[in-house]
């Protein structure tokens, strides 16, 4: 019976472990978004393509302005490269792949949603 519950703890280890290394480097074909918000390395992002609104979240800010379908964006530095600025709508892969470097931020905060991917700006 021991034997029967460590090789089940065995298998299923191995095919969780297994299902996370797919995630791992994979990313969404080209999406259509809008950078809505934006401020020092807060950035939210509104997914524009019905197709993909599942990789965003309904939300309400404190303020009580409420978004649909947004996230916030994981990889702040290689974002601001892309120079996209509020308002811009573009085009994007969200990614598992953070590429993300060191890069200078300001002090400031800015509330935005729980929900947090990193992006690949195609523009």
């Amino acid at each position: 019976m021991n034997r029967i519950f460590l090789l089940m703890v065995l298998v299923s280890g191995m095919v969780t472990s297994s299902f996370q290394c797919e995630k791992i480097g994979k990313e969404t074909p080209a999406i259509k978004m809008k950078l809505v918000a934006s401020f020092c390395a807060f950035h939210i992002v509104e997914i524009q393509d019905a197709a993909y609104s599942n990789y965003g979240t309904d939300w309400t800010n404190s303020q009580g302005t409420s978004y649909k379908n947004v996230f916030a964006v994981k990889n702040h530095c290689d974002f601001v490269q892309s120079g996209v600025k509020t308002g811009d709508v573009f085009t994007a892969s969200i990614t598992e792949k953070i590429e993300d470097s060191t890069c200078a931020v300001c002090m400031g905060f800015m509330e935005t949603p729980p929900l947090q991917h990193a992006i690949k700006v195609y523009r």
